[in-house]
């Protein structure tokens, strides 16, 4: 992509957690999403040092399971 777009279905406030599930959850629905991240990366310190159960089950149910053991 040469620019942000100019329209959109959905704007997203925030590239963390529970935003990047949302927008991919709409654009898996067809809606033209743009998810603003005040960050250029993702290279921060991560906040926990477990991943539990629960995240696990909902990154299998996304099917991103497998990208995530990678």
């Amino acid at each position: 992509m040469s620019g942000p777009p100019q329209q959109a279905g959905c704007v997203i406030a925030g590239g963390g957690p529970a935003g990047m599930v949302l927008g991919l959850l709409l654009a898996r629905a067809g809606v033209e999403v743009v998810v603003l991240e005040k960050h250029p990366d993702f290279l921060r310190d991560f906040r926990g040092d477990t991943v539990h159960p629960s995240t696990l089950t909902l990154l299998d149910e996304l099917g991103l399971s497998e990208q995530f053991d990678q």
